[in-house]
């Protein structure tokens, strides 16, 4: 299916927009920047955005539901055989670095310069401890984790790697989450003999 050209120019106006965003940061970016990289008019501009504030909190709003969709994924650990709690995690964190790798600028965007990254974070973090939580009751995770401090330390952890190694592509959104799985799920010593 292709695209119209109304469509065509929208996706241009938020594509240079993030871009500018992302390089600039929002406040130094102007609309006449936005529409001269665009190649298009600012009459074109107006046509699908209110201001610069709504381009930014469309192209942000996307963004946000895939990441607090993904932050809500362990309740569903419930539902699956001990067995493949590990598997489902680890292709959880998967999934989350390759939405966060897709897209670099709006990753960029989100993580750093949106003026609600914080209560987008705090979200997340929030839906992350409450799953935990759950799944404490249900004896999936021990009950001696504080849950508030290792869903901030999981969010914590990836927001770092996604700057350090996704967006410079030094690692890849599978090698980023089989890691961080494993180090969350697993522990990085090996396993003590008892008595030791």
């Amino acid at each position: 299916m292709s695209r119209t050209k109304g469509e065509e120019s929208k996706r241009k106006l938020l594509q240079v927009a993030e871009e500018l965003f992302a390089k600039k940061g929002y406040q130094s970016t102007k609309i006449s920047e936005i529409v001269a990289n665009a190649g298009l008019t600012q009459a074109a501009f107006y046509l699908y955005f209110k201001s610069k504030e709504d381009i930014f909190q469309q192209m942000l709003e996307d963004f946000d539901q895939q990441l607090i969709y993904l932050s809500d994924v362990g309740k569903k650990a419930v539902e699956l055989s001990p067995k493949d709690v590990k598997s489902y995690v680890t292709n959880m964190f998967i999934q989350l670095f390759t939405v966060l790798g897709k897209n670099p600028n709006l990753t960029k965007i989100a993580l750093q310069h949106a003026t609600d990254s914080d209560r987008i974070r705090k979200k997340i973090v929030e839906q992350i401890a409450n799953n935990m939580s759950n799944n404490q009751r249900f004896g999936i995770v021990k009950e001696e984790i504080d849950t508030w401090i290792a869903a901030e330390s999981i969010v914590a952890v990836t927001e770092r790697l996604v700057n350090r190694y996704l967006l410079t592509r030094e690692k890849t959104e599978e090698e980023l989450g089989e890691q961080v799985a494993q180090m969350f799920l697993s522990g990085i010593l090996n396993h003590l003999k008892s008595g030791d």
